[in-house]
């Protein structure tokens, strides 16, 4: 079976209006990596600093002025910058391939009154975003969360302990940070057993059809574009200092799979 990354540039380099794109403007920045495409889509990335293991990196890319379609094919690299800058590529062209294809997003929808929670239900939660987890912990029985990064783990459980809850959820919350920490494929798997299964953050803001053939219902992601949400990345802004920049979406997928 294909991984999610390599559907996703799939996809994308079959559009014909994307081959010739370049990056005009690349920050890798301590919260988000933004990567924007000559044509102004920016695409937002979690910028993944507990995996980072030494300060001092030296690129083996120029990043501005790269052919957008091969600087995304470093999605799949193991260098954790690489990684983010191709998965923010990949977001900027996936917002360019919606928005040229009229693809339905509804706009200004907050994820959390679109996720179909019962007042029974489990929930877990992967990545601890944190205006999701309080509005579900109002709704839900019970409500885990798990996070990556000790920094920002909280009152939240280490994501090692996630096989042994995330089956048994009812309703799974997954952070789109998973896809450049490369076990959004693994978290999907283990969330079969799921009633309703979200992927969300700005990190999310992918095609949504490789997520919607994994059983996803909805997807919950940003829509970026301008060199200033590029700025307010690279200084060290996190989402809610530039959230007037960026326009929230969902799209949900429909009994017969299809987006609406």
């Amino acid at each position: 079976m294909s991984l999610i990354v390599d559907e996703l540039l799939d996809l994308i380099a079959k559009k014909p209006n994307v081959k010739d794109l370049k990056l005009s403007k690349v920050c890798v920045g301590i919260c988000y990596t933004a990567a924007m495409v000559e044509n102004d889509y920016v695409g937002l990335c979690h910028t993944p600093l507990e995996d980072i293991g030494h300060p001092v990196w030296k690129p083996k890319y120029r990043f501005h002025g790269a052919k957008a379609l091969e600087m995304a094919q470093l999605a799949n690299s193991f260098n954790v910058i690489e990684r983010a800058v191709g998965v923010a590529t990949l977001n900027a062209l996936s917002q360019y391939v919606m928005d040229s294809e009229n693809r339905k997003r509804q706009f200004g929808v907050d994820a959390s009154d679109a996720i179909e929670v019962r007042e029974g239900d489990n929930v877990a939660i992967v990545g601890y975003i944190r205006p999701l987890v309080g509005r579900l912990r109002a709704k839900a029985r019970e409500v885990h969360v798990f996070e990556r990064n000790p920094q920002l783990r909280g009152d939240a459980l280490p994501d090692t302990f996630v096989d042994a809850i995330l089956p048994k959820a009812d309703v799974a919350v997954i952070t789109g940070a998973s896809l450049v920490s490369g076990t959004l494929d693994g978290l999907l798997e283990l969330s079969k057993g799921a009633r309703f299964v979200v992927v969300a953050g700005p990190t999310a803001s992918m095609l949504p059809e490789p997520l919607f053939e994994r059983g996803v219902n909805l997807v919950a992601g940003s829509r970026a574009k301008g060199s200033n949400v590029v700025e307010a990345v690279a200084e060290g802004m996190h989402y809610r200092g530039f959230k007037e920049l960026v326009e929230k979406y969902i799209i949900k997928r429909d009994v017969q799979g299809n987006n609406r």
